[in-house]
C-alpha cells in the first residue's frame, strides 16, 4: 500500500480548496462557521505509551527510535541512537537473550521483529569506522574510580565519560572485558568484536590500571580518595557440588575451564566428559567440549522446560551432538579404574516453587550411574566480596544497593553481578547506567535523595540528556497489541539469520550465527509497528473531517485544535500506533 506523506494544513494558502487533501475540506469554511469543538464530549489526546520491547529491555535501549531511523535508511543516526544507550551493541546483538524480542507485539501478527539481529547488523556495518561520541562531552574536574572491567564496569565508565567525568578503571586481571573476555566462547562472541567495542570505550579518555587487585595492590581506603566509586567486581568463583568425591582432581569447575580455554591455556582432558548443570555456563562448556572432539553428556536435575539456559543455545547444542540426561541429580563421585563414576538419584517433579518451576525430589532408592574421564561442574558462580570493608553491607554474599546502585557508603555505588539482579550482560549494563546517572547528580552536588523520592531522576541517557520530552519519559501505560490499528501493516515473516552448518561449526570456534545482511536488517526495521510511539504517518491529519489536526511547526509533531475538534474519534481509530486516546470531557 502506498503511504501518503502528510505535511500539515495549507497555512500558506498554496493550494486551492479542491486541491487540499481529503480531511481538510473544513479549512475552506469561515472560522466562525466551523467551531465544531462546541459539540465535543470526548476529547482526543496525543499520549505516547511504552512499547513492550522497551519495557522488557534491561538496559533501556531506544529500540523504536533506532529501528525507525534505520527503516528510513538513516544508518548514521540509527547507529548513534543505539550507542547512546549501549556501548556494546555488537556484543549484545550476539549474546543477549533478547527479552525485547520475546515481548514484541508483532509476534501476535506474524513474527516478532529481530531486534537483536538488527542491532548486531548495525554494529557490524560500522565495525571499521572511527567512532565519535553520540553526544558532545564536557570536561569536568570530578574523578571517579570504577572497579572491574566487565560489562558493568566498562559501561559505567562509558556513561560517566559521556557526562564529562574523569574515570580510572581498575582491573585485577591483565585482560579487559570480564566475563565477556574470559567466559563466553568465541563461537558465540568473536574476540575482535568485543575488543573493538572495548577500544571504542577506552578511546573516550579512560585511564586503565590492569593487574591491580583492590585490597591487595591498591587499598580500598585509597579508592575512597576519588570523588565517587563504582564497584563491579563480577562473580567468578565456583559454587561447590557439595557431594562426596567432588574434590577429585579430575572434577573441574565450568567457569575455570572456560577461562583457561578462552585464554589459550586448555586443560588436559579425557575423551568422555560429563557436565553437571543446566544454565548457560553449562551449555557453553558442553558446546566448547564438542569443538574439542570430546563426547559430552550433560546431567540436569529438572526437565527441559525448567532449564535456565537459553533455549536456542540448548537446541544448537543438541544439534551439534550434545546428550542431555534430565531428572538426574548427582549424589556422589567415585573414582574407579582410572576413570570416574557419577552416582545420581532419579528425580521426580513435585509442586511449583517460588521460582515458578516444579520442585524436584528423589525417587525412592532409584539411582543411575554415569561413567566419564572427567567431570565439569557448572552449577553456578559466586562473588568474592572479601575485599570490601565492613561498612558496605552484604546479603547472601551480594552487595546491598538500591535500584540506583547506592550502597551504605556515601559516594560508593555498585552494579553488575555483585548485586541482587539477574546475571546477564544487559542487566549489568542497565545497572551501570542507572548508577552512572545517579553518580552524575551526586558529583554535581544535587540532592540525590530528593531527586529519587520525587521521581525526578532519569533511567535512560536520552532522558538524562533531555533528548525526549518529560511526557515521553513519564509514560507509564504499555501499548498493547489489541490497541493497534493494523489495517495499514503489510504482513510478512521476519528475516532469518544465517547459521553455519553443523558439520562446519563443530570443527572450530568460528562464529555460528552469521547474522543479517544490512539490507535485510533495514527491511526488518521496517516491520516495527512503533507501538505507542507516533511515527508521523499522517493518518490523524488526513482523516480528520474538521481539519482540527495540524502540524505544529515548532515541535514538528501533530497537534489538535480543540476549537474545531468535535471528538468523533476517527483520528484515534485510524492511528496505527495507539498514540491517540479518547478521554471523557465535561459532565456526561
Amino acid at each position: 500500500m502506498t503511504r501518503l506523506k502528510a505535511n500539515g494544513p495549507d497555512s500558506q494558502h498554496l493550494c486551492t480548496y479542491r486541491e487540499l487533501p481529503i480531511g481538510t475540506t473544513a479549512t475552506g469554511m469561515p472560522k466562525e462557521s466551523r467551531q465544531t469543538g462546541l459539540w465535543r464530549y470526548l476529547k482526543p489526546e496525543f499520549e505516547e505509551k511504552i512499547s513492550p520491547c522497551h519495557l522488557a529491555c534491561p538496559l533501556g535501549n531506544w529500540i523504536q527510535k533506532f529501528l525507525e531511523q534505520l527503516a528510513a535508511d538513516k544508518k548514521d543516526e540509527a547507529w548513534q541512537t543505539l550507542r547512546l544507550e549501549n556501548p556494546f551493541p555488537g556484543v549484545c546483538g550476539r549474546v543477549c537473550y533478547h527479552p525485547c524480542q520475546e515481548s514484541c507485539n508483532r509476534k501476535n501478527l506474524d513474527e516478532p521483529v529481530l531486534i537483536h539481529a538488527v542491532e548486531r547488523s548495525l554494529a557490524d556495518y560500522f565495525f571499521d569506522q572511527t567512532i565519535t561520541p553520540p553526544v558532545k562531552m564536557d570536561q569536568l574536574d570530578s574523578k571517579v574510580a570504577v572497579v572491574g572491567s566487565g560489562p558493568a564496569g566498562l559501561a559505567c565508565a562509558y556513561f560517566l565519560r559521556l557526562m564529562g567525568h574523569q574515570v580510572t578503571l581498575f582491573e585485577a586481571r591483565n585482560e579487559l572485558g570480564g566475563i565477556l573476555q574470559i567466559g563466553i566462547p568465541a563461537y558465540r562472541l568473536p574476540r575482535e568484536i568485543l575488543n573493538k567495542e572495548i577500544s571504542d570505550i577506552l578511546a573516550l579518555g579512560i585511564k586503565i590500571k590492569k593487574n591491580c587487585r583492590i585490597g591487595l595492590d591498591f587499598s580500598f581506603e585509597k579508592l575512597l580518595e576519588y570523588d565517587a566509586v563504582f564497584l563491579a567486581g563480577g562473580a567468578h568463583h565456583a559454587v561447590s557440588l557439595g557431594i562426596k568425591g567432588a574434590q577429585n582432581s579430575k572434577v573441574l569447575n565450568g567457569l575455570d575451564f572456560l577461562i583457561k580455554q578462552n585464554l589459550g591455556k586448555p586443560l588436559s582432558l579425557g575423551a568422555d566428559i560429563i557436565v553437571i548443570g543446566g544454565g548457560n555456563v553449562a551449555i557453553d562448556v558442553a558446546r566448547t567440549l564438542l569443538r574439542m572432539n570430546r563426547s559430552v553428556s550433560l546431567l540436569y536435575r529438572r526437565t527441559s522446560r525448567d532449564m535456565p539456559a537459553n533455549a536456542q543455545e540448548v537446541a544448537d547444542g543438541l544439534e551439534e551432538g550434545l546428550n542431555i540426561e534430565y531428572l538426574v541429580a548427582p549424589i556422589a563421585i567415585i573414582e574407579k579404574e582410572g576413570g570416574l563414576i557419577v552416582k545420581c538419584s532419579r528425580m521426580k517433579q513435585g509442586e511449583i516453587d517460588s521460582s515458578g518451576r516444579r520442585q524436584v525430589m528423589p525417587v525412592d532408592s532409584e539411582t543411575v550411574l554415569f561413567k566419564a574421564d572427567n567431570i565439569i561442574s557448572a552449577i553456578g558462580e559466586a562473588a568474592d566480596l572479601s575485599w570490601l570493608p565492613e561498612e558496605l553491607q552484604t546479603k547472601n554474599n551480594l552487595l546491598k544497593t538500591d535500584v540506583w546502585g547506592r550502597t551504605a557508603l556515601a559516594g560508593v555505588f555498585g552494579g553488575g553481578d555483585i548485586i541482587d539482579q539477574p546475571w546477564t550482560v544487559t542487566n549489568a549494563i542497565g545497572s551501570a547506567k542507572k548508577a552512572a546517572i545517579a553518580m552524575d547528580h551526586y558529583l554535581k552536588g544535587y540532592d540525590l535523595e530528593m531527586l529519587i523520592n520525587s521521581n525526578q531522576i532519569a533511567s535512560t541517557m536520552r532522558e538524562h540528556f533531555g533528548l525526549i520530552s518529560k511526557a515521553q519519559a513519564m509514560a507509564i501505560e504499555t501499548a498493547a497489541f489489541d490497541d493497534l490499528n493494523l489495517a495499514y501493516t503489510p504482513l510478512g515473516p521476519a528475516g532469518h539469520e544465517k547459521l553455519l552448518p553443523v558439520e562446519t561449526r563443530i570443527k572450530s570456534f568460528i562464529e555460528v550465527n552469521q547474522g543479517l545482511a544490512l539490507k535485510t536488517a533495514v527491511q526488518e526495521a521496517q516491520r516495527c509497528l512503533s507501538c505507542g510511539v507516533c511515527k508521523m504517518c499522517g493518518n490523524c491529519y488526513l482523516f480528520c473531517p474538521d481539519g482540527a489536526v495540524q502540524l505544529d511547526q515548532t515541535s514538528g509533531q501533530y497537534a489538535i485544535d480543540y476549537n474545531y475538534c468535535k471528538g468523533c474519534g476517527i483520528c484515534s481509530h485510524e492511528c496505527p500506533a495507539a498514540v491517540i486516546s479518547m478521554e471523557s470531557e465535561g459532565d456526561i
